[in-house]
């Protein structure tokens, strides 16, 4: 039986509340579905915004002040626990490489749907 679609919406409510952090990173491994990490460049708070009742609109922005050495290589969502204050993995996607200086700003957008 499929999930009803008064609950997705409060699945999608709750999971807006948890994303609180998006970065970068240098691990250019292929992600999967038990991804458990990021080799972190850097953060961002993102805006989390409710689509409808099984869509979140997830951005970030990386602007001028931040700059890396490293090639960026993948970016990653997260949410820190409240109750054991570790942080918890939400999505990972490995990227083709990009070279992140001062002269450029760098924007991410994700769409997470529940099913």
């Amino acid at each position: 039986m499929p999930v009803l679609n008064s609950i997705k919406r409060r699945l999608i409510e709750h999971l807006s509340t948890l994303i609180t952090e998006l970065h970068v990173g240098s691990d250019g491994t292929q992600a999967s579905e038990t991804d458990g990490g990021v080799r972190s460049l850097g953060s961002v708070t993102p805006t989390v915004k409710i689509i409808d009742d099984s869509t979140l609109e997830v951005k970030g922005t990386f602007d001028a002040s931040y700059v890396y050495t490293t090639d960026i290589e993948e970016v990653y969502l997260q949410y820190k626990d409240s109750t054991t204050n570790e942080f918890v993995p939400i999505y990972r996607a490995a990227i083709d490489p990009l070279t992140k200086n001062r002269q450029e700003e760098i924007s991410f957008t994700f769409l997470l749907e529940v099913d």
